[in-house]
C-alpha cells in the first residue's frame, strides 16, 4: 500500500541528525554496541540476491498466472474460472506484501509501488471508465491514474464490494477491463524485477546500487552503514504501516471500509505477509523460493547477542498474535470477542517496531 513518499533513500534525514536521535532514543541495553561498527557487505549482497530479487521474481511469476487465470476466466466465464482467477489474485499478493520492506529504490522512484498497489480504488472514475466507450488495452491501462488500476481495482472487479460477487454479475466491459488490467499488472510486475536486475529507463541495476554500497563510484549509498539503515528503515516503516495504519484506523474508527484488501476479506493475510516480509529481510532469506543467507541478524548477533534473541523472538510474538485473530478480519474485528486478540497483535507488532527503530538502527548507524 502507497504511504511513502519519492525521493532520496529514506535514511537521509536521519543521517543529517547524525547522533542526536541516538542519545534521545537508546538505554542501557545497546551500551555493549559501543565502538562497533557496520561494515559487512556480504549482506547488502545477499539482501539483494536472496531476499528482494527472489522475492520480486515470484511476484512477477504469480502476476503471469493472475494475468493468465483472468484470461481463461474472460475466456469462458464460470463458478471454476472465476474461483481460479479469485485464487490467483491471493497468491499474487503475499510475495508482494512480503516485499513491503524494500519498497524503496525502483519500486518508489519508478512508481512501480503506486501502479501496483495504490489504495484506496477510485470508484467514481473506475464506473465511469466501465461506462464509457474507450476502448480497454493494456495501454490504455498504463495512462490511467495508479488508483484506477493494479492490485485493488483488480479485486474489486473481481471479488465485489464484499467478497460477494457472482459469475452473473459481471458485464462485457468488466470483464474487458479486468483482462487490460491484468496484462499491464504483469508487465509492471516483470519491469519491476528488471529494475533490480538489469537496470531500467537509463538507470543502473538497484541490486548494483545497494550491493556497492561504500564504494566510491556509489553517489545513492556513500557508506556501508547507508545501506545497512535502508534495509532497518525499510523493516521500520513496514512495520509502522501495519500496526498504525492497517490495523488501528479501521479499528479504531470501526469503518470495515478502512482494510486495505477488504474486497477479497485477505486483510489479515496481507498483515501477516507484511511481517513475514520484514523478518526475511532481517533473517535474509526467502523461505518461498528456499533462499538463506547472511542477514542483519548475523551482525546483530555478533556485536549483541541478546539483542539479535529478543529481535528474532518479537517476530515469532508478532505472527503468533496475528494468528490468533479470527479470519476474515473484515467480519471479525466488530466483534467484543475479537477486540484483545487485535489489540495484542497491535502490541506487538509495535514493540518490534520500537525496538529495530531504537536498538537495532542505532547499532546500523554507528
Amino acid at each position: 500500500m502507497v504511504f511513502r513518499q519519492t525521493g532520496q533513500p529514506k535514511f537521509m534525514i536521519a543521517l543529517l541528525m547524525g547522533g542526536l536521535a541516538i542519545a534521545s532514543g537508546c538505554d542501557n541495553r545497546v551500551s555493549s554496541t559501543a565502538g562497533a561498527q557496520f561494515n559487512d557487505q556480504q549482506i547488502l549482497i545477499d539482501f539483494a540476491d536472496r531476499v528482494v530479487i527472489p522475492t520480486n521474481q515470484e511476484f512477477a511469476t504469480k502476476a503471469q498466472e493472475l494475468s493468465d487465470a483472468v484470461n481463461t476466466f474472460v475466456k469462458s466465464p464460470n463458478d471454476q474460472t472465476l474461483k481460479a482467477a479469485q485464487e490467483a489474485w491471493v497468491a499474487a499478493r503475499s510475495p508482494w506484501e512480503q516485499s513491503e520492506s524494500f519498497t524503496f529504490g525502483p519500486a518508489d522512484s519508478l512508481g512501480y509501488d503506486g501502479a501496483l498497489d495504490s489504495w484506496p480504488v477510485n470508484e467514481t472514475d473506475l464506473k465511469a471508465i466501465i461506462n464509457s466507450k474507450d476502448q480497454l488495452t493494456s495501454d490504455y491501462v498504463q495512462k490511467r491514474q495508479d488508483t484506477e488500476k493494479g492490485f485493488h481495482v483488480i479485486e474489486y472487479l473481481l471479488f465485489g464490494e464484499d467478497n460477494n460477487k457472482n459469475v452473473a454479475d459481471f458485464s462485457q466491459r468488466e470483464l474487458e477491463y479486468l483482462q487490460a488490467l491484468s496484462t499491464d499488472f504483469s508487465n509492471v510486475a516483470d519491469q519491476l524485477v528488471t529494475s533490480w536486475t538489469k537496470g531500467i529507463a537509463g538507470q543502473p541495476a538497484y541490486r548494483e546500487v545497494i550491493a556497492t554500497a561504500g564504494e566510491s563510484s556509489n553517489s545513492t549509498y556513500l557508506t556501508l552503514e547507508a545501506g545497512g539503515q535502508e534495509m532497518v528503515q525499510g523493516i521500520i516503516d513496514s512495520l509502522d504501516e501495519v500496526a498504525n495504519e492497517k490495523i488501528a484506523k479501521p479499528v479504531e474508527s470501526k469503518d470495515e471500509k478502512l482494510f486495505e484488501s477488504r474486497f477479497s476479506h485477505n486483510t489479515l493475510n496481507d498483515l501477516k505477509s507484511n511481517v513475514k516480509g520484514a523478518q526475511n529481510v532481517y533473517l535474509g532469506r526467502f523461505p518461498d523460493t528456499n533462499t538463506s543467507e547472511t542477514g542483519l541478524s548475523a551482525y546483530i548477533a555478533n556485536v549483541n547477542p541478546d539483542l539479535d534473541a529478543r529481535v528474532k523472538q518479537e517476530f515469532l510474538a508478532s505472527l503468533d498474535a496475528l494468528d490468533k485473530i479470527p479470519d476474515p478480519l473484515e467480519e471479525s474485528f466488530n466483534d467484543p470477542k475479537t477486540a484483545d486478540a487485535i489489540q495484542s497483535a497491535k502490541t506487538a507488532i509495535i514493540t518490534l517496531k520500537e525496538t529495530m527503530e531504537q536498538e537495532v538502527l542505532p547499532v546500523v548507524k554507528s
